[in-house]
């Protein structure tokens, strides 16, 4: 099971190519239902103002309507021992980081991250 961090799920749903191959691949296998990857809230919510803002032409109201009934993906929630976690962190990540990384390390899950941050002080794998 994986975690995404914004951009890498962003670039999945848009075909953008600056997608590692890895972070591809683990993509299309959830795609063939071969393994689930969490989307954690803060990550739909960025993608949100991100397609906004950005001008990506995704249609999020069908793409979280889609994560709904998805087996695949889950919607990783703010729950309160994500949001012990950040207060008690000391690692330097923003907040929107934080919570990815707690929502990964909660559950012992690889992140899929391009972020240099994430990858080198993540306690658990970081894919890219």
């Amino acid at each position: 099971m994986y975690v995404t961090d914004t951009h890498p799920w962003l670039w999945f749903l848009s075909s953008d190519e600056r997608l590692s191959e890895e972070a591809e691949r683990i993509f299309d296998s959830a795609e063939r239902g071969d393994n689930t990857i969490v989307v954690p809230s803060i990550v739909v919510a960025e993608s949100i103002y991100i397609a906004e803002k950005k001008g990506y032409s995704l249609q999020m109201k069908n793409i979280i309507e889609d994560l709904e009934i998805s087996s695949n993906y889950t919607i990783g929630p703010m729950t309160y021992s994500i949001l012990k976690g950040i207060t008690n962190d000391d690692r330097g990540f923003s907040i929107h980081d934080n919570i990815i990384v707690h929502t990964a390390e909660k559950e012992g899950h690889k992140i899929i991250s391009r972020d240099d941050k994430i990858q080198k002080k993540a306690e658990v794998e970081v894919i890219w």
